[in-house]
């Protein structure tokens, strides 16, 4: 027989072997039982086949940890102003549908490009008004951390603590004697670095403060 079902967890067993629980839906549930309730004893040759379309829809919807991170800089922000983090959710989508156009959504099952863009909205207000974030927004991110760091650098945050900076610190360096008031560091790869931040760079070196932080610099 053919049916759906998700692989739940998986262990090792000591006398050898894997244990292989699956998830079945509660519509898969009662039909799988009633075909396997005689063979539970038996040995069974089983095919496993991948949902492709269902795994690329799924790819391309927000991701139960974007999800988590939306509501935790939502809880935040509420917890600043002294407001429940559902009222603070509807008035920042409202704000975000007003200044993008997007049709209303729901964090749910929203698109994953609409959330990035939201989750991306949420931490520019965070910086424009001075809301602390318990998390460092950079892990609101995942893998796009260089959009994040082009944040800090334009909102002069340091990219580590969120401290305020005058000037970042630049990998490609600028060179002796120019002035760095006037020179076009454009093409030069920054870090967006406090004073604290900047002072540990230059000791530890560019590539072991970046493991360390799991930051990249910039153009």
């Amino acid at each position: 027989m053919k049916f759906k079902a998700e692989i739940d967890d998986y262990r090792g067993l000591k006398k050898g072997g894997m244990k292989l629980p699956l998830y079945l839906p509660d519509s898969e549930a009662k039909k799988v039982l009633q075909h396997l309730s005689n063979f539970l004893d038996r040995q069974l040759v089983i095919t496993v086949e991948i949902d492709t379309a269902n795994e690329l829809e799924k790819a391309q919807r927000i991701s139960p940890e974007m999800r988590k991170k939306a509501y935790a800089i939502l809880r935040d922000m509420g917890d600043h102003i002294g407001q429940d983090t559902e009222s603070m959710k509807v008035e920042m989508k409202r704000e975000f549908l007003r200044k993008t156009g997007y049709d209303d959504f729901s964090l749910s099952d929203c698109e994953k490009d609409i959330a990035t863009k939201f989750i991306d909205f949420l931490v520019r207000y965070c910086f424009e008004y001075g809301v602390p974030l318990k998390e460092n927004p950079k892990e609101a991110y995942g893998e796009e951390v260089e959009r994040y760091i082009r944040l800090c650098l334009e909102k002069k945050k340091c990219c580590v603590c969120g401290r305020p900076f005058q000037t970042p610190h630049h990998v490609d360096t600028i060179g002796m004697g120019s002035n760095r008031k006037k020179v076009d560091d454009s093409n030069k790869r920054k870090l967006p670095l406090c004073n604290i931040h900047h002072k540990e760079v230059h000791t530890i070196g560019d590539k072991a403060f970046c493991e360390k932080y799991h930051v990249v610099p910039v153009k």
